[in-house]
């Protein structure tokens, strides 16, 4: 891995253990905690993904553009599905859900879902 890549990985780490601790250590708001756990790891989630995506390839290629784009747009309509799902079980009362809930849902099925399809196009070698 990358120095680059590793510094920012600890960065990401020590902020999100910093969010953590002054969670338990001091009163605080929620709101800084929750702010600096997800700050740390959405940078920790970010650098992974650049390290997984440029530790073999150039980072400037046309059909890397063409993957990325068409993963990032696989997982868009696979978000609209799971945002109707999400709709049809409140409407239907299967189960109560909180917007914090429904939000959090999204973004981890919107990052993870174009994390697989990027790696899937990948392994297939290009995309039509």
């Amino acid at each position: 891995m990358d120095s680059k890549f590793k510094n920012r990985l600890k960065f990401g780490f020590l902020i999100m253990l910093f969010g953590i601790f002054i969670n338990y250590m001091f009163e605080v708001d929620r709101l800084i905690t929750a702010v600096l756990i997800n700050a740390g790891i959405i940078l920790i989630l970010y650098n992974l993904y650049l390290h997984i995506k440029y530790r073999e390839v150039p980072s400037k290629d046309e059909r890397i553009r063409k993957i990325a784009n068409t993963g990032l747009a696989y997982s868009w309509v696979f978000t609209f599905l799971i945002m109707n799902l999400i709709f049809w079980a409140d409407y239907f009362n299967w189960f109560e859900i909180t917007v914090q809930q429904v939000i959090g849902i999204i973004y981890f099925v919107m990052l993870i879902s174009a994390l697989l399809f990027q790696q899937y196009f990948k392994r297939l070698g290009d995309v039509e």
